[in-house]
């Protein structure tokens, strides 16, 4: 206890000459015009006390003014922080709409060759095996989507539709060892088969040795079968080996698709 007191005498000392020199000033108010002995007494002796009052009062004011412009500054860090955040976001969103709307448009020419080409669909699916390729796009049935419809890109045929449900599409690539497309080498009109393998790499068969086939020609579809309409992108041979037994050539055909990077597909109707 006595220590407390010793620890805060400063204060008691100050409010108790404090406390006196109110009284005083409230008893001698009225009655005298000049300031007695006793007041400027006390004065002298309160007045620095009050000096260090008055100063610690500020400190402590200062402080908490520090305290809330600096909650005030974290408040506003952390909305601006959730400001960036968001817009961030929103570019995101509005580049990857653009990147979109590129794509589509490089289907604008396929779409104005095949008036029938009206439905444009997104892959949302892709088979992970290497044996089974395809793809699942979100139009069916009730959008329109049948079987056996032809799907293109811009760079050429991805494949054709083999499923349908009411509202998505399951697309066998034309690299799918299930798959056959009739086929004509541009160059030179020579007419194959192009049938699909595990790898990327397709074949071109029932080619005749005695045909003009080389490296570098470019495939297109014939238009004959009655499913993929004439003259649409296959791809490029990329080996003709002619000295294998057999009467035809050994054709190997690279993708003019790259069907890992496909998002969108247009969907065509087959011609008769």
């Amino acid at each position: 206890m006595i220590g407390w007191l010793k620890r805060f005498r400063l204060l008691f000392t100050a409010l108790f000459f404090l406390i006196l020199a109110v009284f005083l000033f409230t008893l001698h108010v009225k009655n005298q015009k000049e300031t007695s002995w006793a007041k400027k007494a006390i004065l002298q002796v309160s007045f620095p006390v009050q000096q260090k009052l008055q100063g610690f009062g500020l400190w402590v004011k200062g402080i908490g003014q520090h305290y809330l412009f600096l909650t005030r500054v974290q408040e506003e860090n952390q909305a601006l922080k959730q400001l960036v955040s968001t817009l961030k976001e929103e570019n995101n969103r509005l580049r990857e709409a653009i990147l979109a709307e590129e794509r589509l448009k490089k289907l604008y020419p396929l779409q104005a060759q095949h008036p029938s080409a009206t439905l444009v669909a997104q892959v949302f699916a892709r088979d992970p095996s290497s044996w089974f390729k395809t793809l699942l796009v979100n139009k069916g049935e009730k959008e329109g989507v049948a079987k056996d419809m032809v799907a293109v890109v811009a760079e050429g045929v991805v494949g054709r539709v083999v499923d349908v449900s009411p509202h998505t599409a399951k697309i066998l690539l034309v690299t799918d060892p299930n798959s056959a497309v009739d086929a004509i080498v541009q160059r030179t009109r020579t007419q194959g088969i192009l049938e699909g393998r595990p790898e990327e790499i397709s074949l071109l068969k029932y080619v005749p040795k005695t045909e003009d086939v080389q490296v570098g020609d470019k495939l297109i579809t014939s238009g004959m079968g009655g499913i993929y309409p004439k003259g649409l992108m296959i791809g490029t041979v990329a080996k003709v080996e002619k000295k294998r037994q057999g009467i035809f050539q050994h054709i190997e055909v690279t993708p003019n698709v790259d069907f890992s990077k496909v998002e969108e597909v247009l969907l065509l109707k087959g011609e008769p």
